[in-house]
């Protein structure tokens, strides 16, 4: 497996595109390599370690702070023992201690931002707006209302039997379909293998060297399922319009009257689902706020207009929040 040199750029002078196995030190100023500042190179300008004699994860020398290889026997700056115990004020630490360095140590040049930081950035923004919305609705003072009007609306579904257009796959057709007509559609599809696709992978050694590899996945192609359709025509019951009723406080609240056939033929009617609404219009007592609140028929029933109610008003929407209204 091939191993080349990572790069790195000089913070003290500015000098670009060092080696990070072979120059350890700046060779226009002499400033000492920091590993973290290593990079892997573009592909054309790739550098192959010749000789590589000394692998694995860099050592600082606790004598002169240089950066080593975990398999130096002297270190390359001061030339004192690694690891070997003659010298106690010579010792091996782990790179964790480049911590320690990297804070009088000036950033490096700025490159184009990493993956990482654009998602950073976009979670900023996400968790942002997050905040905004939880603020907008959690944010409330408390205030005090005035029932000020009353509104009320009940509404019956008229449904009706007739011949409706429909379609379907036409092993799942309705058994007293009509009209049919079929046709082939697409139904689905097979991922079917239809080779690789290959990248190379660079992996840091640690050590101011990188190793490249190939990585390979199996591409697919789709292949199309089709099956036959059937348009149809279908005798069902179906929606033909609501009647409703609608009133305020001045209007005792009813049903509207409604004309059906209640028979089981085309063209017959019948009533179908009915709905009620009973909304309480409330206006705050020396603010701006106000609003409608949906409530139950008893309790819009019981109210009068001029009561007052304890609620929570929105700070930043001034919006009135129906679920804690309670009446004074």
């Amino acid at each position: 497996m091939a191993v080349y040199e990572m790069f790195w750029d000089c913070p003290s002078c500015g000098t670009r595109k060092l080696l990070g196995k072979s120059h350890r030190h700046c060779p226009s100023c002499g400033a000492a390599q920091d590993p973290k500042r290593r990079y892997f190179p573009p592909e054309h300008e790739k550098v192959a370690v010749h000789d590589h004699v000394f692998v694995g994860v860099d050592l600082i020398c606790a004598h002169c702070e240089t950066p080593n290889s975990a398999a130096a026997a002297h270190c390359v700056n001061c030339g004192g023992p690694i690891g070997d115990g003659d010298d106690p004020e010579v010792q091996l630490i782990r790179e964790n201690a480049l911590e320690e360095l990297g804070k009088h140590t000036p950033p490096p040049p700025s490159r184009l931002p990493s993956r990482m930081t654009v998602l950073g950035v976009l979670a900023f923004f996400v968790f942002t707006f997050f905040c905004c919305c939880c603020i907008t609705v959690f944010w409330t003072r408390d205030g005090e209302v005035e029932l000020v009007g009353r509104e009320w609306e009940r509404a019956i579904e008229i449904e009706q039997y007739a011949s409706r257009s429909d379609g379907d796959w036409c092993d799942s057709m309705p058994h007293d379909a009509y009209s049919v007509s079929r046709s082939e559609r697409q139904r689905g599809s097979n991922s079917i293998p239809d080779g690789e696709s290959c990248s190379t992978v660079n992996s840091d050694n640690g050590d101011g060297t990188y190793t490249q590899s190939e990585v390979c996945t199996t591409t697919y192609r789709e292949e199309p399922i089709y099956d036959t359709w059937c348009s149809y025509t279908v005798d069902r019951w179906g929606t033909d319009h609501w009647e409703t009723a609608r009133g305020t406080q001045a209007d005792r609240p009813h049903w509207p009257g409604v004309s059906v056939t209640n028979c089981a033929s085309l063209g017959c009617t019948r009533e179908g689902s009915r709905t009620q609404v009973y909304r309480m219009l409330v206006k705050e007592i020396g603010g701006d706020a106000d609003g409608s609140c949906d409530v139950e028929e008893a309790r819009w029933m019981r109210v009068t207009e001029g009561s007052r109610f304890y609620v929570e008003v929105g700070v930043i929407d001034g919006g009135v929040r129906c679920h804690t209204l309670r009446q004074l």
